[in-house]
């Protein structure tokens, strides 16, 4: 009995080994699997997006020139410089002495006051233009976030089909090692063999094209993100998701017209043109200019008479004066307030060109909304079309070609044909999950935001 229980003992202490022994592997594998999976992590469009709004050197560039044009409001918001002058007055030209052979020696200052709010009104027009700058930083901001995801979703394309004509290349070389089974036992015809492997040859020529596309591809996006072109860093794209427009076709329509970056620019320019305006019909206001002159003179005031002037002696005391001056611009005189008058003009026909120019761009931009919104609904209707009746049908076809085929029912040819037309529904089917992704990319960008929800 003793015995026994020792053996039992033993049993059960190895069998506590064992499992420590299996709880442990299963620990690693599970940890090996975890940072695999935290290091070989699918890129999503919205990854990429965002590290394009940080990256981009256009969008880096136009930011300056927002920052730019934010200066130059700042700069405009200033008087003009003042004018300081000097002068000796009637040096003879006997003399070098400037400092006691003058008749006077005059330092002046002097200040343009621009009057009416004239300073206040160019101001304004430099902080419309700033917003102008700003409304085409959103412009190229939209138009990046669209481009991207459209090459993302390009590259998930490209990478499904990639992943399709390979699914068919192994099928037709398992149809080979079935053929050469068969030839070697029963001599089939040679023709069987030399048809599929020119079939896996021509497939394998689509696929270097296709690798050829995603290095194309991938040279284009890394420009839009802001990587080197030859960057060796791959794009793992993600699956893409399942999203969907909810929101109406007037509730789109009324969100392009609130949201979209170039009708709002076009709105900023009417209103800094607007602002132009008003600077200009300020100009009609005078201009004020104030001046003041302290006058030295070495050798006395001059005494004149109304024939000959008395001539300085030299002996006179040095004495020192001093003059105001003030003095306004005419800009109403008849011979010059046609200038103001023609700019005002030229202006409010900009104006009017600018919101002619807003209306005809809003009804293309409804157009194109209404088009892409088209593409959308046809996109996902094929989608489901062609996942739950046309792929599973073709394959279901594909198989009885082949079972057909085995049975001498049918030719090579035939199974050949069906892998084609298989491999192209596919094909077909991961066109349009990329289509409807590219609409709604297309969407985003024309009514000038990334959510389509409410």
């Amino acid at each position: 009995m003793k015995k026994d229980s020792i053996k039992m003992r033993t049993k059960d202490i190895n069998g506590i080994k064992k499992d420590g022994k299996l709880s442990l592997l299963f620990l690693l594998m599970a940890m090996i699997i975890f940072i695999a999976s935290n290091n070989i992590k699918a890129q999503t469009a919205d990854s990429l997006v965002a590290e394009a709004l940080r990256n981009n050197v256009e969008l880096k560039s136009l930011s300056y020139r927002i920052e730019a044009a934010k200066y130059r409001a700042e700069s405009a918001d200033n008087l003009p410089a003042p004018t300081l002058s000097v002068e000796f007055a009637q040096l003879p030209f006997s003399s070098a002495d400037i400092f006691s052979q003058p008749v006077s020696q005059n330092l002046s200052l002097s200040q343009m006051f621009m009057l009416g709010g004239k300073i206040g009104a160019m101001t304004e027009v430099e902080r419309k233009n700033a917003l102008v700058e700003k409304d085409g930083y959103k412009i190229y901001r939209n138009n990046l976030i669209a481009q991207v995801k459209m090459s993302y979703y390009t590259l998930w394309l490209l990478a499904k089909k990639i992943e399709v004509q390979k699914k068919n290349i192994e099928l037709l070389e398992d149809l080979l090692k079935t053929l050469n089974t068969t030839y070697s036992v029963s001599g089939i015809n040679q023709a069987d063999l030399l048809t599929v492997k020119s079939e896996i040859a021509s497939d394998k020529t689509q696929l270097v094209i296709l690798n050829n596309q995603v290095e194309a591809e991938s040279y284009k996006l890394n420009k839009l993100l802001g990587r080197p072109l030859n960057s060796d860093r791959k794009f793992d794209v993600a699956d893409i998701p399942e999203d969907s427009v909810r929101l109406s076709e007037k509730e789109l329509v009324e969100k392009l017209r609130n949201n979209n970056p170039e009708l709002l620019k076009m709105n900023s320019m009417v209103e800094m043109n607007r602002a132009m305006v008003t600077a200009n019909n300020k100009e009609l206001i005078p201009d004020l200019m104030l001046q003041g002159m302290v006058m030295r003179m070495p050798k006395g005031m001059p005494v004149t008479t109304k024939t000959d002037p008395m001539m300085i002696t030299g002996k006179g005391s040095t004495e020192y004066m001093y003059s105001i001056m003030a003095s306004i611009s005419l800009p109403f005189a008849p011979w010059s307030i046609n200038k103001i008058k023609a700019k005002e003009e030229e202006l409010y026909a900009g104006i009017s060109g600018i919101e002619y120019e807003k209306s005809d761009m809003q009804r293309e931009m409804e157009a194109k909304l209404k088009e892409a919104l088209v593409k959308y609904n046809t996109a996902v209707d094929l989608e489901k079309l062609y996942s739950k009746e046309v792929v599973p049908l073709y394959n279901q076809a594909a198989g009885a070609q082949v079972s057909a085929y085995q049975n001498n029912k049918t030719n090579v040819n035939a199974v050949i044909d069906i892998y084609r037309m298989l491999l192209m529904q596919k094909m077909n089917y991961y066109m349009a999950k990329a289509d409807a992704q590219m609409a709604l990319a297309e969407i985003g960008m024309i009514t000038g935001s990334n959510s389509l929800e409410h």
